[in-house]
């Protein structure tokens, strides 16, 4: 009997040394997919503000945003 526990208790510390191992490597690959999807956002999202800015599409939202602004300041039909 006492055979058996210490055939079982091997066994269970080898499964949980393998499933350790396991996580480990697991956890060094997810790692390096975030890090290389991270910096593919960075590049997308530096080249897109870089487009914007040369077309002045800022300078246009923000003079659109402000025209809406004084439209709706200047409305004199106010019901209130």
């Amino acid at each position: 009997m006492s055979e058996r526990l210490v055939e079982i208790g091997i066994r269970g510390r080898l499964l949980v040394a393998d499933l350790a191992s396991r996580l480990r490597a697991r956890a060094r690959d997810a790692r390096g997919q975030t890090t290389i999807e991270w910096l593919a956002v960075m590049v997308g999202f530096t080249a897109l503000v870089t487009i914007l800015a040369g077309d002045d599409v800022w300078k246009q939202a923000g003079k659109a945003i402000v025209d809406a602004v004084n439209a709706i300041i200047g409305e004199t039909d106010d019901k209130v």
